[in-house]
């Protein structure tokens, strides 16, 4: 119970004559929370829209014209058959007139005009996997029936690229906060140590264990983490309740998903925190082992 107080009293105690370098510290760690939460919460729904695009991106097949049925039924047959292809969703002359009015409502009174639907059959072929769509683009433009394939292979690999940069963005954040944090945790434990360092002499003249001796800084630096999370609690969830709108303004046409649990989210930003401080504070300490 005495080992317990005593740890507890001058942890309490070196806190408060050491109140700058806490600060600092709290400050430093409360940026590379921000940092990393901000980067995981809109790279997360960047990554989640950029792969609502994915779907959206289609090859739209225009067949010729007097197609009749059986053809146009062998020619489906064979698109759906095709390694890639997720789904195929066939519009007829009269549903793509219809949806053309819709868009073009001055051009309505020609269409009607004309004895004959000017409009061929058409399909949208969704991909299961978009980095086949060129491969099965050409497949689809050798068919006999089928006059004009239509695929945004650019659009595509625009799409693809996002994905890349939004993964590389949040592991290079993380690493960088990682290194931010052994980095000032690593220096405030040492400034501590240095402050301490005829009580850590003393401690181990009388033949005090390095657990009851160095405890207390290691505690500190947890503290310091919980006061640091504490605050960026606040700050991630105005981050949390904007993002989607900065999202949505980086990729106007995708679909912005809310379904971060933001609270789990804190948590494993605070045992990142932890984890990585207790590195920094143990590699100041094991230098302070050997002090007389």
């Amino acid at each position: 119970m005495y080992r317990i107080l005593y740890i507890l009293r001058h942890t309490l105690l070196v806190l408060k004559e050491t109140k700058k370098i806490a600060i600092i510290t709290v400050l430093s760690l409360l940026v590379g929370m921000v940092a990393l939460g901000s980067t995981y919460i809109i790279g997360t729904k960047l990554f989640q829209g950029s792969l609502s695009l994915k779907e959206k991106v289609r090859i739209v097949v225009f067949f010729k014209q007097n197609l009749n049925s059986t053809d146009l039924d062998s020619t489906i047959s064979t698109i759906s058959a095709i390694d890639g292809v997720k789904h195929v969703t066939v519009t007829t002359p009269d549903q793509a007139k219809e949806e053309f009015t819709k868009i073009f409502p001055q051009y309505k009174g020609i269409l009607d005009s004309l004895n004959k639907n000017p409009l061929p059959y058409s399909a949208t072929v969704e991909l299961s996997d978009i980095t086949l769509g060129r491969r099965i683009s050409d497949i689809i433009k050798d068919l006999q029936t089928v006059d004009v394939v239509v695929f945004s292979e650019d659009t595509a690999n625009k799409i693809n690229d996002l994905i890349k940069v939004v993964y590389l963005i949040f592991v290079s954040v993380m690493l960088a906060v990682l290194a931010e944090f052994i980095f000032t945790v690593q220096n405030t434990t040492t400034l501590l140590l240095d402050y301490r360092r005829n009580d850590i002499r003393v401690l181990r003249l009388i033949g005090a264990d390095a657990i009851f001796t160095f405890l207390p800084f290691i505690l500190i630096v947890v503290v310091l983490n919980l006061l640091s999370w504490w605050i960026s609690y606040y700050l991630l969830d105005k981050v949390n309740a904007l993002s989607s709108g900065i999202v949505q303004s980086i990729i106007p046409y995708a679909t912005v998903s809310n379904n971060i649990n933001f609270s789990l989210t804190l948590f494993y930003i605070l045992v990142f925190s932890v984890f990585s401080s207790l590195i920094g504070s143990l590699i100041s300490i094991s230098r302070f082992r050997n002090v007389k």
